[in-house]
């Protein structure tokens, strides 16, 4: 990453990375049946490349000299794209044949374009780097409670509304083999929240001079490798645990709190690890006194031996 902060190399990669994405989007929509022998080896290599590529991207917009012009510009027409996108694609195209994909393929770039306008505009209000620390302990604890205690976003919105999700996520395609006909589609996905604190973090670090490229380095072999996780274990896990335990490990040398400020982040700390403690034990007096929410839970209707399980790390 050689794209110094206020040049333009950033954002042409960015744009460039986005597009080739796309236009790999289709054509793979387009190819039959993986042969079974090479499935799995096939959904690991598009995972690297459909959730590694955008946070790529990410990683040289965030070196660019960001202004809150700039930022609402990128937030206001991810926007836009996105939403404009599923509403040709669901009210005119229905899903079907190549101009739909097109417009599928166009909507998932104005995701990351929105998330890291969002995540620009955020990291502008970090004034000094020491207040990367307790945010980042914040956002991991608060993403654990939204992930894992039915009073979160999160939980509700995988059990309560799945399609939604689909429509807001990052989508990683994935490879079928069987006799349904079914072709490589959208499988997992991953949050938007994930790509936007993500942004955030990374404009603050390169902003404030501190180690960019060592945590772009660390965080997205990272990032990928909790994205197999989820896969294994088939379900979802909150991705600014890692997100923010990367942040604050790569740059640990670069924070001087004061003696006044390691006893705010010692609150912040002790907050959240309640907070998700009381989620925790919410979730257990729920599940009890009322089973019949599993009743609202959708049923996949692909066979496990057509494609991967479609658990993800959603967040945010």
């Amino acid at each position: 990453m050689q794209a110094m902060p206020g040049s333009k190399r950033g954002t042409e990669t960015f744009f460039g990375t986005l597009i080739a994405l796309a236009i790999i989007r289709v054509v793979l929509q387009e190819v039959g049946n993986v042969p079974f022998a090479i499935v799995p080896v096939a959904n690991v290599v598009m995972g690297c490349l459909f959730l590694g590529g955008p946070l790529l991207a990410l990683c040289f917009a965030a070196r660019d000299e960001w202004t809150p012009k700039m930022g609402l510009a990128y937030f206001c027409g991810g926007v836009a794209l996105q939403i404009s996108c599923y509403f040709l694609q669901d009210r005119f195209l229905q899903h079907n044949g190549i101009p739909a994909q097109t417009v599928n393929a166009l909507g998932q770039i104005g995701l990351p374009i929105w998330c890291v306008g969002l995540g620009a505009l955020l990291a502008m209000l970090i004034k000094e780097r020491n207040i990367v620390v307790p945010i980042a302990i914040f956002l991991a604890c608060f993403d654990m409670f939204l992930v894992f205690s039915p009073l979160g976003l999160t939980h509700r919105f995988i059990k309560s509304s799945p399609d939604t999700l689909a429509i807001i996520a990052a989508q990683v395609p994935v490879a079928s083999h069987g006799t349904s006909g079914n072709r490589v589609s959208p499988g997992a996905l991953a949050g938007p929240a994930d790509f936007m604190f993500l942004a955030m973090f990374l404009v603050a670090i390169f902003k404030h001079n501190m180690q960019g490229r060592r945590t772009v380095m660390v965080v997205i072999p990272t990032l990928l490798a909790y994205m197999l996780l989820v896969t294994v274990i088939h379900t979802a896990l909150p991705a600014l645990l890692p997100i923010g335990g990367v942040v604050l490990l790569v740059n640990w040398k670069e924070f001087q709190l004061s003696k006044e400020e390691k006893i705010s982040t010692c609150f912040v700390a002790v907050m959240g690890i309640l907070m998700f403690t009381w989620g925790m034990f919410q979730k257990a007096t729920i599940v009890r006194a009322a089973p019949l929410h599993t009743e609202s839970v959708p049923i996949p209707s692909k066979s496990p031996s057509s494609r991967l399980p479609t658990d993800t790390n959603p967040h945010g």
